[in-house]
């Protein structure tokens, strides 16, 4: 099969749906396909990414092409256009990542034009929580949907989610095309044999406080807000505690964040720690001893995963998509989007250490039976023979 990818932008900084899309793509083409990645250099607001735009890029048997862009709000790209036109009939189907933005949107309509079999992956963008947050632009939004993405979505020939809660609460559309699961995968390898307890927190001069860690993009869908105002609460309890905020800042939000730090008086107790990759992530998650993310909507949650491949207990918001999945296999607790509710479980997971060492033992075993990439793979390989098929 020859699949082609189609994303806004593969920058780090955008998180989870660059994070996996790169996975994805590499361990398609080892099991045998033929795998493109159709994409654009932005990196906003710091530009552009360090690579050449418009030439084919070839790496662990991935072609991928980074396009130049010529109108930043939509992510408009001239030459991406032009070669969609020219190369999107060479290939037997394409899998679309995301919405509102021109790469995704336009090769899903031109899709649609020449009949070629097309996937939409909303990547979360479909629950109500974001579907109606859009602020000044939400008139611009629901106009360009209208357009442009709903047709696309309900001529597509199947939409992909990753969970079977952001399939469900996406149900108030209506949309007319079929749809199927099969949730995002983690590459095994490197969280094969974790590294000792000790690097991150030597780093940060952290002892042995209890460590409560989130990692994540800085952005108002995470819950941050509520997560300050529950470490304020767990603090005040446990004045050794600490909490490290790991992830980039891509708008103001950030520094809204550090205001809340402030007014609470936990400088002193709050760590924050840009971008991290490979072995510097997988060091936070195993020095930590909770990992926290109470967020607003969550279509996955791949950090809630990789904290759980690392022993690490989790305590999450009813509004991750895999809370059942977590729940059921006793690796965390699930809590309300409420600071009291978030609190009291870190508490009852700081207070207990043996119950963190059976729901870190019970989350590795989850992660590697139910998210590692080759049956994902696999079960993503049979939806594609099933729509080029029909």
């Amino acid at each position: 099969m020859n699949i082609l990818h189609v994303i806004t932008t593969l920058a780090p900084r955008y998180g989870g749906p660059t994070t996996v899309l790169k996975a994805l793509a590499q361990q398609q083409a080892r099991a045998g396909l033929k795998v493109t990645i159709c994409t654009t250099n932005a990196d906003h607001p710091r530009g552009v990414l360090d690579v050449q735009p418009n030439v084919p890029i070839e790496e662990e048997g991935v072609t991928t092409w980074y396009f130049s862009v010529d109108f930043q709000p939509l992510v408009v790209s001239h030459t991406l256009r032009r070669w969609a036109r020219k190369t999107l009939p060479r290939f037997d189907l394409i899998h679309i990542h995301g919405l509102y933005r021109f790469p995704p949107t336009y090769c899903a309509w031109l899709a649609r034009k020449l009949g070629i079999p097309y996937i939409v992956m909303p990547h979360g963008a479909l629950d109500p929580y974001l579907y109606a947050r859009s602020g000044k632009s939400l008139w611009l939004k629901r106009r360009y949907e209208r357009w442009f993405d709903r047709p696309n979505l309900n001529g597509a020939s199947a939409i992909h989610y990753t969970a079977e809660d952001e399939r469900r609460l996406a149900g108030f559309l209506n949309l007319r095309s079929p749809s199927f699961v099969v949730p995002n995968g983690l590459d095994w390898a490197p969280f094969e044999h974790l590294p000792t307890r000790g690097d991150f927190r030597a780093a940060h001069s952290l002892g042995e406080a209890p460590l409560l860690l989130f990692l994540g993009r800085l952005h108002y869908v995470k819950g941050l807000d509520i997560l300050i105002t529950a470490f304020d609460r767990v603090h005040q309890l446990h004045p050794d505690a600490r909490l490290a905020i790991v992830g980039p800042v891509n708008d103001d939000y950030g520094e809204r964040v550090r205001v809340w730090v402030r007014e609470r008086e936990l400088e002193a107790a709050v760590i924050f720690v840009d971008f991290m990759t490979g072995a510097d992530v997988i060091q936070a998650y195993v020095d930590s001893d909770v990992f926290v993310l109470p967020s607003y909507t969550e279509s996955f949650g791949m950090t809630v995963v990789e904290a759980m491949a690392c022993e690490l207990p989790v305590v999450i918001s009813r509004n991750v998509n895999i809370h059942r999945e977590v729940a059921e296999e006793g690796a965390g607790l699930v809590t309300d989007c409420d600071a009291d509710d978030v609190a009291s479980a870190i508490l009852e997971l700081l207070n207990d250490s043996e119950r963190r060492k059976r729901m870190g033992v019970s989350g590795r075993q989850a992660s590697h039976r139910r998210y590692t990439w080759p049956s994902i793979v696999e079960k993503l390989s049979q939806e594609y023979r099933r729509l080029i098929d029909d």
